[in-house]
């Protein structure tokens, strides 16, 4: 099964990502791909997250539609079929990396600020951070650091810069100012990165 599964994951990469393939040439990526045995070792469900960094015509960020998973998903499914006979079953699920879920590829941090720098005054964007003690950090994301390629040859940054600012007593106020801090976070000490959206 794991021969099965491996060559499932290698079709959907194709397919999504390979070359001469239609929705790489837009922009599209896989953020994740899962597959799930059942109780036999069959594979039974399949989800795959996919994001896009590429622009319309316009020079817009194009992102992922509902009628982008549905039309990948009716794809994916006819070449499973072709594979794998008409008595294939299995539950694919297509969906978009969605508002507000951690950010894991080094391509979606370089989609952010590639974002932030076609709006009005090209400000930096912002995450949110979740360290694994618990500790929060809001601040602007300056780049990726390090790239590791061990899973599944997507690249993922070991560490971001971040610049954020703290209310602090510095010499010579009474009152607390705001002090703009730089700090490199090693993405291995936190429990999820995620886009900051202020809805004020």
């Amino acid at each position: 099964m794991t021969d099965t599964r491996t060559a499932i994951r290698e079709l959907i990469r194709s397919t999504i990502e390979g070359e001469g393939s239609a929705w790489g040439e837009r922009g599209f990526f896989i953020v994740e791909l899962a597959c799930r045995e059942n109780s036999a070792g069959g594979i039974d469900e399949i989800t795959v997250t996919m994001d896009c960094d590429g622009a319309d015509d316009e020079g817009r960020m194009r992102g992922v539609g509902i009628d982008d998973c549905a039309l990948l998903n009716r794809e994916v499914t006819a070449r499973l079929e072709a594979e794998y006979g008409e008595g294939w079953d299995c539950q694919l699920t297509v969906m978009s990396a969605g508002l507000g879920q951690p950010l894991k590829l080094g391509r979606q941090y370089q989609k952010l600020i590639r974002q932030a720098s076609l709006k009005d005054g090209g400000d930096l964007p912002r995450v949110d951070v979740l360290f694994k003690d618990g500790k929060k950090l809001t601040g602007a994301v300056l780049c990726g650091i390090g790239y590791d390629s061990s899973d599944d040859g997507a690249d993922a940054p070991s560490a971001i810069e971040v610049a954020y600012t703290v209310k602090e007593l510095v010499p010579g106020k009474k009152r607390k100012t705001d002090v703009e801090h730089r700090e490199q976070i090693r993405l291995a000490d936190t429990k999820a990165v995620s886009e900051h959206f202020d809805f004020k």
